[in-house]
């Protein structure tokens, strides 16, 4: 795929979001809650640098004179993930050590629900390292009002800017400053196991209700129709998501989740109904409340499972050479429902992972060139990888063995129409986890769609 196509995708893909506004997290393979701590010293002895995105990078902006140190968080923290992501961060990690001779990288990462926990520990403490993952819109909101995230503006050059494509920078724009940059565009699809389809006689569905006949079909046969790893709460964000997205229509709900509209809508209640009904039919198998998100992408990337609403990091797990699945799984867009207002071409998804400078840093030139740095490389190989579409230009080179997945989901978004990014990131905080824990009751019966959407309408009045 060449230059010009790229920017046309991805000015086509983010012109429509609604932003102002998982991932969600994404988690990797490894332990849960484990941190690996690594350093990324260049060798001052090379003279030979590897091949850069583009000029004007962030290694231009480096200064002569001793190396600095610079601490780096992350969410990434098994670098042996097949997840795209990871891919895409650890080979950012490791071309630094020639790309930046002046600057020496100490990462630390931790798994994503534990990360959240610590960043919030170290906002609380004002203890941030120099360069740190997050998210954009709500959840990155705190740390700006808190003013503990630099500005990066005047380390904007107009050559950076013109690289970064439309609409890419906006979640993390705040009263006209922009902290973050991005470095991609991911989408949540239905993941569909062809081969269980086949082997069960089952049809790929393309309304909801056969989705439903779907689950029967599946739960009759002794396999998990959808696999959820509703423990770690934020999978439950994006089931419900789709379904809000559906019957409400991404423009209705965005409003919603930005407080200028009500939660308590007959369509959003309805939405609220079909995550419930969908549970309690065994859609989500047996014991979904109990199994953590790393054990669902096992469950569907060993073949136990037939299909999975996820984000475009699956891509990678999924096409893995450890992958029991590898060529059996297909992308698709979750059916309309019957009588929603929303159409078949709005997404879930959008731009709003990043990598923050602390504005207490010792060295914010530096750090500005690591994030940008990390964004623009992470950007082209998180593509590559097959874990979501680019927010920056490049020369993709030849893409013939690019991920059929993201091939497949690039093709799926070339008519979108509208977007609504992750629950958990576009809303923040309390609010946040009060959404979270509101949709974790619906799936396991404990509460009503009525006093669901009360209970969300309550925390924007």
């Amino acid at each position: 795929m060449k230059k010009k196509l790229l920017k046309t995708i991805g000015v086509m893909m983010t012109a429509v979001m609604v932003l102002g506004c998982t991932a969600c997290g994404t988690s990797g393979e490894g332990a849960s809650g484990t941190q690996k701590n690594e350093t990324v010293a260049a060798d001052s002895s090379t003279e030979e640098v590897s091949d850069n995105e583009a000029d004007g990078s962030a290694a231009d902006t480096e200064t002569s004179g001793e190396k600095v140190t610079i601490t780096l968080w992350s969410q990434f923290s098994d670098p042996n993930s097949t997840d795209g992501n990871y891919v895409a961060f650890y080979n950012a990690l490791e071309s630094i050590k020639t790309d930046m001779p002046n600057v020496e990288v100490i990462h630390e990462g931790t798994e994503s629900e534990s990360y959240k926990v610590k960043l919030k520990t170290a906002m609380a403490g004002n203890e941030l390292p120099d360069v740190f993952f997050n998210w954009g819109a709500g959840t990155m909101k705190p740390y700006v009002d808190a003013g503990l995230v630099l500005p990066l503006d005047e380390y904007m050059s107009d050559d950076v800017k013109s690289r970064i494509l439309g609409g890419t920078l906006d979640n993390f724009v705040f009263d006209g400053k922009t902290y973050g940059y991005p470095y991609s565009v991911a989408v949540a699809s239905l993941y569909v196991n062809t081969e269980l389809f086949e082997q069960n006689n089952v049809k790929v569905p393309e309304t909801y209700d056969e989705l439903l006949e779907a689950v029967d079909a599946f739960n009759a046969a002794g396999i998990t129709p959808i696999s959820l790893g509703e423990k770690d709460l934020w999978p439950g964000l994006m089931i419900y998501g789709i379904h809000a997205i559906r019957m409400a229509g991404a423009e209705d709900f965005n409003a919603a989740l930005n407080g200028t509209a009500s939660f308590d809508t007959p369509e959003l209640a309805a939405a609220a109904a079909k995550v419930q009904e969908l549970a309690a039919r065994g859609g989500f198998g047996s014991s979904a409340m109990g199994t953590s998100e790393d054990d669902a992408v096992a469950a569907f990337k060993q073949g136990r499972a037939a299909m999975m609403f996820m984000g475009s990091w699956l891509n990678g797990d999924c096409e893995a050479e450890d992958a029991a699945v590898k060529g059996k799984i297909s992308v698709i867009k979750f059916p309309v429902i019957e009588g929603g207002k929303g159409s078949i071409d709005e997404f879930h998804g959008g731009s709003g992972e990043t990598f923050l400078v602390s504005s207490n840093t010792e060295h914010p030139a530096e750090s500005a060139a690591v994030a940008q740095y990390i964004c623009e490389k992470m950007s082209k190989d998180q593509y590559l990888a097959g874990s979501g579409m680019p927010a920056w230009e490049a020369d993709m080179g030849d893409t013939s063995d690019l991920n059929r997945l993201s091939q497949e989901i690039a093709t799926l978004t070339a008519d979108a129409t509208g977007y609504v990014y992750w629950l958990d990131s576009l809303t923040g905080g309390s609010k946040a986890d009060t959404i979270m824990n509101e949709i974790a009751k619906l799936i396991d019966g404990s509460v009503t769609p009525e006093e669901f959407c009360k209970n969300l309408q309550a925390i924007n009045e």
